[in-house]
């Protein structure tokens, strides 16, 4: 079955897998990797980490090394995209440390070449994607970012196209589009515009089923939630002069982390429902700012509100709110009527007030919906 056509049939098949009752370590291990990376595709990076973190405990008990390295350079990667350098490094070291086969060591490349991207280090980007003996299509989207954070546009727009000629990656393209928009229009541009238009359709085929790939990582999160609750325990003997407040504390944390995981799980079904509906202008009372705002504060947690607070203006609010949803490109440019490419330059400008980058602005407005709700 292939993810990308019923991701929720797919994370069924991968949960069920890793639940059945078997010494075969290796098989389960694999499925908890494969529920990794449809969350790696889905864009939620924890729940990708911890699902390869299962992964290579299965793998241990399995004692397969070279799989063992694959796991924590998933590991590494994860770390590496959330701007974790130096836990990337160290899972990076790790791998190596315990297989430094060919294969792994061209791959433990494409995470440290990622681990500067995502720390702004892009000379150290091109070192190392140099380093490597032969071109991949992951390479080459990191040289192209690389060089436009340079301010080389004609090397960023030379990879870009061979990004959107050699591969059907939806997140690479989506990579392409972001980069154009720091590119001047130049005839250069316009050619790989035209190029990753043509291939448009398998951006569009990942964000038509978004809410597919939503439903499919909630449940790979409640499968993890589930196996650590229902997994064994081995209890140690505690003293008997434990201070009581001790206990008072555990109980208190354990009470805020549920609240809090309870609150991004009804935040999450909000966004989910909104995104569902036939037309999100007229649900979310587009044309009048006094009823946009009254809507968004009562169905996702006072977001506009404390936008507001933050300083935003009503325009930058209202991408926050298409952003926070998780619309892509195309569909903020339908519901605003504006051109893509500037909905690109204000994400930047607002990742830029908020003290994040654009990849991490959606999981910044989930917390900033979170916070004090």
């Amino acid at each position: 079955m292939r993810e990308a056509d019923d991701p929720v049939a797919a994370m069924n098949a991968f949960i069920a897998a890793t639940r059945i009752h078997s010494r075969e370590y290796t098989y389960k291990a694999r499925s908890w990797s494969n529920m990794a990376t449809m969350c790696r595709i889905g864009e939620r990076h924890d729940l990708a980490y911890a699902l390869y973190e299962k992964s290579l405990e299965q793998f241990a008990s399995a004692k397969d090394t070279l799989a063992q390295a694959y796991a924590l350079n998933n590991m590494a990667w994860e770390q590496a995209v959330q701007g974790n350098k130096d836990a990337a490094t160290s899972l990076i070291d790790a791998a190596l440390g315990l297989c430094a086969d060919t294969v792994v060591q061209h791959k433990v490349l494409e995470s440290r070449a990622a681990a500067c991207l995502y720390a702004e280090e892009y000379d150290s980007v091109l070192y190392y994607t140099h380093l490597s003996p032969s071109s991949t299509p992951y390479f080459d989207i990191l040289q192209a970012q690389a060089y436009t954070f340079l301010g080389n546009n004609d090397s960023a727009l030379f990879y870009a196209k061979r990004v959107v000629t050699e591969t059907d990656n939806p997140r690479y393209l989506d990579d392409v589009y972001y980069i154009l928009t720091y590119c001047d229009s130049t005839t250069q541009a316009n050619e790989v515009r035209a190029l990753a238009a043509t291939r448009s359709d398998i951006l569009m085929d990942l964000e038509r089923n978004r809410a597919d790939w939503i439903e499919a990582m909630l449940l790979a999160q409640n499968a993890l939630e589930s196996y650590k609750e229902s997994a064994p325990h081995r209890w140690y003997i505690v003293t008997l002069y434990i201070l009581p407040i001790v206990l008072i504390t555990l109980l208190v944390s354990l009470a805020v982390i549920a609240d809090r995981r309870k609150q991004t799980n009804a935040l999450e079904q909000q966004c989910l429902a909104l995104r569902k509906c036939a037309d999100i202008r007229e649900e979310l009372q587009w044309n009048d700012y006094s009823q946009f705002r009254a809507v968004c504060n009562e169905r996702l947690s006072s977001i506009v509100t404390k936008l507001e607070q933050k300083g935003l203006s009503e325009r930058e609010i209202r991408i926050c709110v298409l952003v926070l949803i998780g619309l892509s490109y195309a569909q903020m440019a339908e519901v605003l009527y504006r051109a893509e490419s500037g909905i690109g330059k204000d994400k930047y400008l607002i990742a830029k007030r908020l003290g994040v980058s654009v990849k991490d602005l959606q999981d910044t407005l989930i917390h900033i919906a979170n916070e004090n709700a």
